[in-house]
């Protein structure tokens, strides 16, 4: 064989082997630039879930607790003594509704606990003229809300700044009337404890309104409804007023 067709053949045979080479190559290569772009599409398709449910979302819920402080005047003869002794405890869970940036809609359940510590003095008639040491009436109460909720001012997905308008109703589940008097000699205390009063009222309403920042808010409720049955129309009614604080669990 001449040596030029030696020489073709040996380039030719060398190109080959390097073309091979390079199919290897790409060959290996394939696979990975493959994982890497399904990699890429699935963390972009997880990007663009669009969320609905969180604190400035369309939907949200969470819950709360809240105490509040009896506040207003009373009737001649159901005088209470204000202070912690005549107080609201209250917690419940709430879902919101939003119906845009500026405007959402609260719907509230749970349970509240009042005390009316009653005033002990000459003109005492709730619910009679006797004189205790101490004297309250306690109710314990299932509710429920609806708040009509202004946001305003910027911000992401938090609750924000808000004012709440809201109308509720609640249920009295059980009541009671606690006396405590003076013991005889070699007695610690005397108290007395009367369930299922006859003249407080079953069911109540009620308005109000909320002032808050994220969890934190300021409320203030009036009571619409006698706290007294129908029977009781003629007894002085109690302070319709609580004042208190809400913090919201989330």
């Amino acid at each position: 064989m001449k040596p030029a067709e030696l020489n073709r053949q040996g380039g030719l045979a060398g190109a080959m082997r390097r073309g091979l080479v390079l199919l290897g190559l790409l060959a290996g290569a394939l696979p990975a630039a493959r994982a890497q772009q399904v990699l890429v599409q699935a963390n972009v398709a997880d990007d663009t879930v669009k969320t609905t449910f969180g604190p400035n979302r369309r939907y949200f819920g969470h819950a709360y607790f809240g105490y509040g402080l009896l506040a207003g005047p009373a009737g001649s003869g159901a005088a209470v003594r204000y202070g912690l002794g005549s107080a609201e405890l209250r917690g419940g869970g709430r879902l919101k509704v939003r119906f845009s940036q500026a405007l959402a809609l609260n719907a509230d359940l749970g349970y509240a606990y009042q005390r009316y510590n009653l005033a002990q003095n000459g003109q005492k008639l709730v619910p009679a003229s006797t004189l205790h040491r101490s004297e309250s009436l306690a109710l314990h109460q299932l509710y429920s809300e609806l708040s009509l909720r202004l946001n305003y001012g910027r911000r992401g997905n938090a609750v924000g700044r808000y004012v709440d308008l809201l109308a509720g109703s609640g249920w009295v589940a059980a009541t009671s009337h606690i006396t405590e008097d003076d013991p005889a000699p070699g007695i610690t205390s005397v108290e007395t404890t009367e369930r299922g009063l006859p003249y407080l009222r079953r069911w109540s309403g009620l308005v109000g309104a909320r002032v808050g920042v994220d969890r934190y808010a300021l409320t203030a409720r009036y009571r619409l409804s006698p706290v007294f049955a129908s029977g009781y129309g003629s007894w002085p009614e109690l302070p319709r007023w609580m004042l208190g604080v809400e913090v919201g669990l989330f």
